[in-house]
């Protein structure tokens, strides 16, 4: 009568020591040989690297005097004219975005004249953060700190962002929900450490529903929870969703219809695939001169190099399947969900967009790690010849030296901050207007300002 409660418990432990061999491996022990003080040193100059690399992406002019699109219309316009509370408890898109607008709460504090660098400086802090989280998350699958260090620099610097996703709050929630994603697989050795990440979880789960494709790893997280550090991981988790979703779903936002097409699947190949070995540029600089010829080329030259490397590797064969399923599902369901987006990104003959390669972000960084992961493993398994794993890191090095420049046009294709501002308060001492608008970049934006606080910050 025993025999199969017993089979049953028989079952799930081993499914558990399974899971904890191949996607949630405990933290290899610190042996840097650093005191408390080097660790912070070390770390807080990293955040400032990571930061100020993000800022010259853009030229820091730019990237320090630009609001782009919803930064300025819908973040800082809301944090403006409504009450905290209000403001933060807002959706956008259908769903919540708590982490942007806080950031637009950010830059309510400072002058008005100030607001883009209050707002962009707390972005690409946040960014490196989400950076620093994935260096710490990802040590129990990816031992090698360089190709760890790779990785983070690929997140920070990612290769498939566009100018739309460096240093904006709008779109900061793509690299937090990256990082969620490890999170989801550390084995926190802290409580400390485990209350860090699950605010992070939490805080991006009420920013984005992008981490909703997570929800198949949460629940083998869940399977798998030994101890009250992956309790509050999951419990971050599980919060975040229980807040999210009703909101999502009350939201009286009305949105385009779900639409799918034949550019969705090609768009995949172009933005995610291609991207993640060439960048975003050099990237759709081939297919405008080369087309589908070379994309056919890039696509089986992965699929070979994927296949390579899980022959060779020793582990990471679970987590590089998890990763890439993740990945597809998640750029597909976007581009079927956000219709028309499968239309518009993808890269029509002989021409390329940077636009809309926010959605590509978490996808592409997700095929990556899935190689970073198994190139890990090969180099443990074999002594002497580290081939795989150079040619990963050398393949997406690429990639990141490639697409490191987004600047584009001066001011993100639209008029500097400061310029908007004179030209808004010229037109307040001119006429009797009790508001006016603000040019914010790109160009067509703009973001409503009242004449007295106009006025107030001429004085």
């Amino acid at each position: 009568m025993l025999a199969v409660p017993d089979r049953g418990r028989t079952f799930i432990e081993r499914l558990r020591e399974d899971l904890d061999r191949s996607l949630f491996r405990p933290t290899p022990a610190d042996s840097t040989g650093f005191s408390r003080w080097e660790g912070g040193l070390i770390l807080v100059s990293v955040l400032a690297l990571a930061s100020v690399m993000q800022l010259f992406r853009l030229g820091p002019s730019s990237a320090l005097n630009s609001l782009w699109a919803e930064d300025g219309m819908v973040f800082l316009g809301g944090a403006m004219t409504h009450g905290f509370f209000d403001a933060v408890t807002m959706t956008h898109g259908e769903y919540l975005v708590v982490l942007p607008r806080l950031i637009a709460e950010v830059g309510t504090i400072v002058p008005l004249r100030d607001a883009p660098v209050a707002m962009n400086l707390a972005t690409v802090l946040i960014i490196a953060l989400s950076g620093v989280a994935v260096w710490f998350a990802a040590a129990g699958l990816i031992q090698s700190p360089y190709l760890r260090s790779l990785l983070v620099a690929l997140v920070v610097l990612c290769p498939v962002s566009s100018i739309e996703a460096v240093a904006s709050p709008t779109n900061v929630a793509w690299y937090t929900s990256f990082a969620v994603f490890w999170l989801l697989l550390w084995r926190p050795a802290t409580t400390w450490g485990a209350c860090l990440g699950g605010l992070l979880i939490l805080i991006t789960g009420v920013s984005s529903p992008a981490t909703l494709f997570f929800v198949p790893i949460v629940v083998l997280r869940a399977i798998a929870i030994r101890d009250r550090r992956d309790v509050l991981v999951v419990g971050a988790f599980v919060l975040g969703a229980a807040i999210q979703v009703p909101a999502t779903m009350l939201s009286d936002e009305q949105l385009p219809g779900s639409v799918w097409t034949r550019h969705i699947v090609t768009a995949f190949l172009q933005r995610v695939v291609d991207s993640s070995v060439l960048g975003l540029e050099l990237g759709g600089s081939t297919w405008a001169d080369w087309g589908w010829p070379l994309l056919i080329a890039i696509v089986g030259a992965v699929a070979v190099c994927l296949a390579a490397l899980l022959l060779r590797a020793s582990s990471g064969r679970l987590f590089a399947a998890v990763a890439i399923a993740t990945s597809t599902a998640m750029f597909m369901a976007s581009a079927y969900v956000r219709a028309p987006l499968g239309d518009f990104m993808v890269w029509r003959t002989d021409e390329y967009t940077s636009l809309g390669g926010r959605y590509a972000i978490i996808p592409a960084l997700l095929l990556i790690s899935a190689f970073l992961v198994l190139a890990d493993s090969s180099l443990r398994s074999t002594k002497g010849r580290p081939v795989a794993a150079i040619a990963t890191a050398a393949m997406l090095l690429v990639a990141l030296i490639t697409s490191f420049d987004v600047r584009g046009e001066i001011g993100r294709g639209g008029p500097p901050w400061d310029e908007g501002l004179r030209t808004a308060t010229a037109r307040c001492e001119a006429e009797e207007v009790a508001e006016v608008p603000v040019a914010t970049a790109p160009a067509g934006w703009t973001m409503t300002v009242s004449c007295e606080r106009l006025l107030q910050k001429s004085d």
